[in-house]
């Protein structure tokens, strides 16, 4: 079941987040500074009444015991009545005539015999109830366990903090209370500021943390417009930078740099996707033309249309040639398919100064009319691969140098080593490449244009597609520099490998 609250904005469950911890804060510190004020005005009450008392004690001590006619029995013993009746009427008796006999209070004395009878009781004048009417009965044994300590009596209207002590002759006890009324009405007073001081604040916070939140929160609703702009499409969209140090702000740079890798994939995607309508739009066109060769010449020959004898054998020919060229192009496709599956390659120690003068040696008889010059290095240049693709990717520059030069163009071929691996670069003297040439050069099905354009006929464009394919297989690299008129030069780089 959802919270009620789950429908509130942020803000507004932020702030009333604030206003609760606020108003936490606010009742405990009430609880604790009233309980504090409580215990302090008691203590003072209480140091009040031990001096009331030491006080009342030596003025009843001073009245000293009621004379033997007065106080004693007929049988000549101390009445303790009577000797506490007097001591008590000599002790509240005023020293002198004065004009107030008394002056009103809420602490009031009360003297009291064995029993708990009242012998006698002085002031409370301003309290609701009279103290001597809760007192009553307590005898001096009760008074004996309180141990001279304050202690709290309640009345119907008010609380009495009461100290109660046994005269030291032993007559009765004296006991002192006081009207707690002038406490209560403090801390009630006390109470009503608290929470009227509480309820204001409670107000003024709740609208500074509205503020404070909403200003914290301003990059958030950036956030939504460009979740908004994304969602429609536009997938350039950036957050506007904040403050790296803050929450928001690293949020802001992840979420930058996770709508810089989305763009990046569906830029990606999308150029891959691209990539494959043009490939399977080439190779459509590519296998065309072999196929309606050969099904012109198959309907030519069953028609009957060619003559027996040399006609016959030249229109078969073609018919092979035209075979031979479909075959070796999808030979190259499915070559490039593997590559693409990134199926593992055979990793064997390949010579490459062998491989390449093999290749030569093969392009020299391919192609008589393009001198190749290639000297053979000292020392071992090895590196790991399958031989037969390597062969392959040297005999591809090879002849696409051929095939793209005048016929008597040199070209020559190298292999150094350096401190990173191993280089094989194949130049010829040709017309050379543009700057827009070369960045397409690899391209699958791209042919140059007529600055470069084929001796032999027309190619499928994918020889140096497979060359670039098989490099990075083999973990290296393909690169070409040229310029237009100075021929071209394509290096191979084999990376050193432990």
């Amino acid at each position: 079941m959802k919270s009620p609250l789950s429908h509130w904005s942020l803000v507004s469950r932020l702030m009333l987040g604030v206003v609760i911890l606020s108003a936490t804060g606010f009742a405990a510190s009430d609880f604790a500074a009233q309980n504090m004020l409580r215990t302090f005005l008691t203590h003072q009450i209480d140091d009040q009444l031990q001096s009331v008392v030491g006080g009342s004690i030596q003025r009843v001590q001073q009245a000293g015991v009621a004379p033997r006619t007065e106080a004693e029995d007929d049988e000549g013993e101390i009445n303790p009545k009577r000797a506490a009746k007097r001591a008590a009427k000599r002790a509240l008796k005023p020293a002198a005539p004065a004009p107030l006999q008394s002056v009103p209070t809420s602490t009031s004395i009360t003297l009291l015999d064995v029993n708990g009878k009242i012998i006698g009781a002085i002031g409370g004048d301003l309290n609701k109830a009279n103290i001597a009417d809760y007192v009553t009965g307590l005898t001096s044994e009760q008074v004996l366990k309180h141990n001279g300590t304050p202690f709290t009596i309640e009345a119907a209207d008010s609380k009495f903090r009461v100290l109660a002590q046994v005269l030291p002759n032993g007559v009765g006890s004296i006991v002192v209370g006081q009207s707690l009324n002038d406490l209560q009405n403090t801390l009630a007073r006390l109470q009503f500021l608290f929470v009227l001081i509480g309820m204001i604040l409670l107000a003024l916070i709740a609208i500074a943390a509205r503020a404070v939140v909403k200003i914290g929160l301003n990059p958030l609703a950036s956030v939504e417009d460009t979740a908004e702009r994304i969602a429609e499409g536009d997938l350039s969209a950036r957050l506007p930078d904040a403050k790296p140090g803050t929450e928001v702000g690293r949020l802001v740079s992840s979420l930058n740099s996770m709508l810089s890798r989305i763009e990046e994939s569906f830029a990606a995607r999308t150029e891959s996707e691209n990539k494959l309508r043009r490939f399977v739009a080439d190779a459509s066109h590519e296998l065309r033309t072999p196929i309606t060769a050969i099904r012109g010449f198959s309907e030519l020959h069953r028609q009957g249309a060619v003559a027996e004898g040399a006609p016959t054998k030249e229109l078969i020919g073609r018919i092979e040639n035209e075979s031979k060229r479909m075959g070796s192009l999808v030979e190259d496709l499915l070559l490039l398919a593997r590559l693409d599956q990134s199926r593992e390659m055979e990793s064997k120690p390949v010579d490459l100064a062998k491989v390449v003068t093999d290749a030569v040696i093969s392009a020299r008889a391919a192609g008589p009319s393009h001198p190749v010059t290639f000297q053979e290095p000292d020392g071992d240049f090895y590196t790991l691969g399958d031989v037969d693709r390597i062969h392959q990717v040297v005999a591809n520059l090879l002849a696409n140098a051929r095939a793209h030069t005048p016929s008597g163009t040199p070209i020559s071929v190298s292999i150094i080593q350096d401190k990173d691996g191993i280089k094989i670069a194949v130049a010829d003297k040709g017309p050379g490449l543009s700057k827009e040439m070369q960045a397409k050069i690899f391209e699958r099905f791209y042919r140059a244009d007529s600055s470069r354009k084929r001796t032999d006929g027309e190619g499928s464009g994918l020889g140096l597609s497979i060359v670039d394919a098989v490099m990075r297989a083999h973990g290296g690299t393909v690169s070409v520099d040229s310029n237009p008129g100075e021929g071209a030069t394509f290096t191979l780089f084999f990376p050193a490998k432990n």
